[in-house]
């Protein structure tokens, strides 16, 4: 497992390299193109985007996955669906009688998410996309801005660890897991959580579905983006013990100890690992 650091220097080089080239014969650096049969409309300068212009997605590893665990006639949460690039490779799964239910709360990365599902009429009848943030009550203070842009470029604005840009909220609305749930009246059978840091918030307003849905979930941990206040990266995990969940690493397969302390330890400082949470019930 890489740093986020190195992973976005090493994008950032290939990036240049890339660019570079097509200015050399003239094309432009955003560009419509076809991968894993969607069709994309990505932005070269973005770090998402680039991953699926060179790659054929974002987090490989985690798409392949997918294809293991998601099923014809799913329902899916995308909590933090940023321009849609794992929203779209999921309806892919879930078939014509599966749902997607995509959730993104900055202005730009919604409106980019859109206008990728308009691109694949096919699936966009399977996805119900929604510029909203999911929080841990209605009480909450929905933030005017959020890191969703990840720019391969060096700027003032940019995060010091992971490099994200902050990004309006202007336009969204906000609710809980378990009050969107309710209003679907439809069981869960899948999470995909990547918030940036929001993700107690959100297991906080998802009680309900953790003890009835008991759908598995496909999260990121990231302890330095907790770095101000540890004791909710350990919250995230005792959440997900207590409501009898095992966590495994995507990439290695291995269960994680139940001890925060030394999942902590098992991630590279200033980076993340993909788990996935399994209901043992």
């Amino acid at each position: 497992m890489l740093a986020t650091e190195t992973k976005i220097k090493i994008a950032r080089a290939l990036s240049s390299v890339v660019l570079a080239w097509r200015r050399l014969f003239g094309q432009p650096e955003e560009v419509k193109v076809v991968r894993r049969g969607i069709v994309w409309s990505l932005d070269l300068r973005e770090g998402i985007d680039f991953a699926i212009f060179l790659l054929g997605g974002f987090e490989v590893r985690t798409l392949t996955r997918y294809a293991q665990l998601i099923r014809e006639g799913d329902v899916v949460l995308d909590i933090g669906a940023n321009v849609g690039a794992h929203a779209l490779p999921l309806a892919q799964l879930v078939g014509p009688s599966g749902r997607v239910i995509s959730f993104e709360p900055t202005a730009n990365a919604f409106r980019k998410q859109l206008a990728n599902i308009a691109l694949n009429p096919d699936l966009a009848s399977r996805i119900e996309a929604n510029q909203m943030m999911l929080m841990r009550d209605l009480k909450s203070a929905l933030p005017s801005s959020i890191y969703s842009s990840w720019p391969l470029e060096s700027a003032d604005d940019l995060h010091g660890e992971h490099f994200g840009r902050l990004m309006s909220t202007d336009g969204a609305t906000m609710n809980t897991v378990d009050l969107y749930v309710k209003s679907l009246g439809r069981r869960i059978d899948f999470i995909k959580l990547d918030v940036d840091g929001n993700e107690l918030d959100v297991l906080l307003g998802a009680a309900e579905v953790l003890s009835t849905s008991r759908p598995q979930i496909m999260l990121e941990l990231a302890p330095y983006v907790y770095a101000k206040s540890p004791e909710k990266f350990d919250e995230i995990l005792n959440i997900l013990w207590r409501n009898g969940y095992r966590i495994r690493s995507v990439e290695s397969g291995k269960v994680l100890p139940q001890n925060a302390d030394l999942v902590r330890k098992a991630i590279p400082q200033g980076g993340g690992m993909n788990v996935l949470a399994e209901p043992l019930s």
